[in-house]
Parts: structure tokens; sequence; C-alpha cells
């Protein structure tokens, strides 16, 4: 496979999750926060939701970064 084609699949890859990454954990941590001033006695149950949810969110960007450091070792 082309060694440039690689290299631009890496950014792009890379840029993109990062991006969808922070775009879920800013509209997640959001809509946490607007549930918990709405109904406060929920505030547990909506900050484990939300914890859990940034950790999925989280692993796809490691997983996305080993994919990328797996491609890097094709060049």
């Amino acid at each position: 496979m082309n060694v440039l084609a690689i290299a631009i699949a890496i950014g792009i890859c890379m840029g993109l999750v990062g991006f969808g990454i922070a775009m879920g954990q800013g509209k997640s941590l959001s809509n946490a926060v607007e549930g918990i001033s709405k109904q406060p006695e929920a505030a547990a149950d909506i900050r484990t939701t939300l914890i859990v949810g940034m950790a999925i969110m989280e692993t796809m960007g490691v997983l996305t970064f080993v994919i990328a450091i797996i491609l890097s070792g094709k060049l």
C-alpha cells in the first residue's frame, strides 16, 4: 500500500475520532448537568450513567490510537 495513503488515513482517522469524542462528551455532559439541575434527587444515577458513557467514548479513542500505531508500523 502507498505510504502516503497510510499516513493520510492515520491523520484523518485520529482527527475524526477526536472530533467525534469531543462532541459526544460535550453533549453528554451538557445533558447530564441539565438533568441534574431538573432532578437533583437523581444525581447519583445520572452521574453513574455519565461516567460509564464517557468511559466507552474514551475507549473508542484508545482503540483508534492502537489502530493508528498498527498502521504506522506499515510505513
